[in-house]
């Protein structure tokens, strides 16, 4: 098994984001720098910024689309922003959300949705020319991350889940 399973594949997961995650996590999605390794070229800009070329690190970590909808999935998450990278930020997620605690729960949730909505987005602008605005994208992500945490039941009352339940605007703080 490798190391960063855990993040990855985890009890209550939307698989769909699992999935992708999986797939993001051994740089397997067909991004534009992978195309132009398969002999098909195009255009090699991130269709999110239209700054730079698209590969896994730039696309999910290094565009400032990306990363504003990571900063406040990094808010509301308490995780700090001080990692360098895609492949740090997978290293440093896998030695610290150890075991299946509400708040390591809550990040493994929202980083799997993050990667899933950047990646749709990405793909709306590319073959559908619809695109949103970053903040419309993380309010997708918003949605579906309180939705999930307001079906957890039987979850500890400390502070740092009460923190994170408020981040998020879940229901069901007290019961």
């Amino acid at each position: 098994m490798v190391e960063w399973h855990d993040i990855v594949w985890f009890k209550n997961a939307i698989l769909r984001h699992s999935f992708f995650l999986w797939m993001a996590v051994q740089q397997k999605l067909t991004t534009q720098d992978r195309l132009h390794r398969f002999g098909i070229h195009g255009p090699n800009r991130c269709s999110l910024c239209l700054r730079n070329n698209e590969d896994h690190n730039h696309l999910f970590f290094e565009c400032s689309y990306t990363k504003a909808i990571w900063w406040d999935v990094c808010d509301r998450c308490d995780i700090p922003r001080m990692i360098k990278g895609w492949d740090e930020w997978i290293r440093w997620a896998t030695v610290t959300w150890h075991g299946k605690s509400f708040i390591n729960f809550s990040r493994k949730l929202s980083f799997a949705a993050t990667v899933y909505h950047v990646w749709q987005e990405r793909n709306a602008r590319i073959f559908a020319g619809m695109s949103r605005s970053s903040n419309l994208v993380f309010n997708q992500i918003e949605c579906i991350i309180r939705d999930k945490l307001d079906l957890m039941r039987n979850v500890l009352p400390i502070d740092e889940n009460k923190r994170i339940q408020r981040a998020w605007r879940v229901n069901n703080i007290d019961s």
